[in-house]
């Protein structure tokens, strides 16, 4: 498995020093089987804090499109449309819970707030997203589109540093695509949201261009730290 780390994470946007989503990162997994690269996306804490709290996550806000296309990625899930043919969905739910040699959870595209998919996922998508039917004519997650927490009674913990919040299945090598979304989150134990804004990631072999794009985003980040 390969990790990559992103640096072009901006400032976090917070009403709180308690506040401690850091970022995102990516981890890729290569199937041979399928000849699929498996890409799954992070978000960051460094919780729990000293007394033992953790931070809880609300939803994900405004994704959008920076470089790239997701014209490569591949969907693989149970959902069934109206005119009852098998098409993907970006909802989680529709994935496989299970990890077994028959599940499509290893080779499906999905998003999801709790890190969860199937029923346990408890994940909506926001009206940015439509229908949540991936179309291949426009295969990128449509611009703004956001997911959250399908039981807000119930906290969802950032436990072991990161939760995941997106994957991707793609072609392997494929040229991929740079993407950044915010994250809203809270302390446990409070009510008050938190934000940590326009954070980015990278999926498959991006462009010069996109390299750029992060470090110049890291390099506003460190400034704004020390200002």
């Amino acid at each position: 498995m390969k990790s990559f780390t992103l640096l072009g994470a901006t400032a976090l946007i917070t009403s709180s020093a308690s506040a401690t989503v850091t970022g995102l990162s990516v981890e890729m997994t290569y199937h041979a089987a399928s000849n699929r690269d498996v890409y799954s996306v992070f978000v960051n804490s460094s919780g729990p804090t000293a007394g033992g709290v953790h931070d809880v996550m609300l939803n994900m806000i405004g994704h959008q499109m920076l470089t790239g296309s997701m014209s490569g990625v591949q969907h693989s899930d149970s959902f069934i449309d109206d005119s009852s043919m098998p098409v993907g969905h970006w909802n989680a739910s529709y994935t496989s819970a299970s990890t077994g040699a028959a599940s499509n959870q290893w080779k499906d595209s999905f998003v999801t707030v709790t890190g969860k998919t199937g029923a346990a996922s408890s994940t909506s998508l926001d009206p940015s997203f439509g229908s949540g039917v991936f179309n291949s004519a426009s295969p990128n997650i449509p611009a703004a589109a956001g997911w959250y927490t399908a039981n807000p009674a119930v906290d969802i913990l950032i436990t072991g540093g990161k939760i995941k919040v997106m994957q991707f299945a793609v072609t392997h090598n494929d040229a991929g695509w740079t993407g950044k979304v915010s994250v809203g989150y809270k302390l446990q134990g409070t009510t008050t949201a938190l934000y940590a804004m326009n954070l980015t990631y990278s999926v498959g072999i991006p462009a010069p261009g996109a390299f750029a794009l992060l470090g110049l985003a890291g390099l506003v980040s460190s400034r704004r730290r020390r200002g």
